[in-house]
């Protein structure tokens, strides 16, 4: 029986639940003097690549979940354009060759292979522009992190501009624990992640 997708959001959530159980774990071992500033901001790196990593496994198992009939949308609009069978030969027709594929950037990458395979791409059409500008600036955080080249830190300077940061927040992994607002307490990696998992509420509900 097929697996509705709203199961998916819930292993998601459950996920990143771990993920943050960890990032507390890193703040208790910081403030008892366990670990020091830089151990405590390449934690803070790890966490969020590993964050992203998770999403980016969210689209590609609710993609091909749909196409392959074994995750159901939970909503109905939500309907394949094309069918492929045997089964098996899903993923050898959608990969046409390539080793993995790329979900973002998310309008290059996931909804131009979404409009293929589903009618007006949903549920991946779904997401509003404001959703797919922050996947857009949190994908140029995980670049800046995991490339550190010249086009990816210029992409996050462009990110985090207009922002009041100290020194060490200006950087990919320092900015992931800088607090926004001392209202919240909020981290930024908190709030990514919450973002992530709101939009990840929209595709699969």
């Amino acid at each position: 029986m097929p697996k509705n997708s709203k199961k998916i959001h819930k292993e998601f959530l459950m996920k990143l639940k771990l993920l943050n159980r960890t990032r507390k774990n890193f703040e208790k071992a910081f403030f008892l003097n366990i670990i020091y500033q830089d151990d405590i901001v390449q934690a803070y790196a790890g966490l969020y690549l590993d964050t992203f990593t998770e999403f980016e496994s969210l689209i590609e198992n609710l993609f091909f979940g749909i196409l392959t009939g074994t995750i159901k949308a939970n909503n109905a609009s939500v309907t394949r354009k094309v069918t492929i069978k045997p089964h098996n030969e899903i993923e050898p027709v959608v990969y046409s060759g390539k080793s993995y594929l790329d979900w973002l950037p998310y309008a290059d990458q996931t909804i131009k292979k979404a409009n293929l395979y589903f009618i007006d791409g949903r549920p991946f059409s779904f997401l509003q522009q404001p959703q797919k500008d922050k996947l857009s600036n949190y994908h140029k955080i995980r670049n800046a992190i995991a490339h550190k080249s010249k086009k990816a830190m210029k992409e996050f300077n462009e990110v985090i501009a207009g922002m009041t940061l100290l020194p060490l927040e200006k950087t990919p992994q320092g900015f992931l624990r800088n607090i926004p607002n001392r209202a919240t307490k909020k981290t930024q990696l908190e709030i990514i992640s919450e973002e992530l998992q709101s939009i990840a509420f929209t595709l699969c509900t």
